[in-house]
């Protein structure tokens, strides 16, 4: 009864939400949006995790380019360059150099478990 009663909500909320025509003719219209400009730009480099990498894009209204990089475990720096030009879609280009002398970082963790006695300050 219940799931039948939900069916027949959802449909009318469907109904509800569907464009009324009237005899009208319907078309598209775009979406005007004002200019749109911006640029950023970050650089990480954390000598303790070796965590290496950056990121630098700008975009004026529909043309966007880019570059973003890091550095893979393997000692080669990943680059890629990218950019969208319209309705052109995503275009990239990567690059990879190895570092000299690049060596990954050391990471001395030391876990130490320390087994404390537990002593009940009641008795039963």
């Amino acid at each position: 009864m219940y799931k039948s009663a939900i069916v027949i909500l959802a449909l009318v909320g469907v109904i509800a939400a569907m464009p009324q025509y009237h005899g009208q003719q319907h078309h598209h219209e775009e979406e005007h949006h004002g200019p749109v400009h911006y640029e950023f730009h970050y650089d990480i480099h954390d000598d303790h995790t070796g965590d290496v990498h950056g990121r630098k894009e700008s975009r004026k209204d529909h043309q966007t380019q880019g570059e973003y990089y890091l550095i893979d475990a393997d000692g080669y720096k990943r680059t890629v360059t990218y950019q969208v030009d319209g309705k052109s879609g995503f275009v990239a280009q990567v690059h990879r150099e190895p570092i000299k002398g690049y060596q990954q970082p050391q990471h001395h963790q030391v876990h130490k478990v320390v087994a404390v006695p537990v002593h009940h300050a009641y008795h039963h």
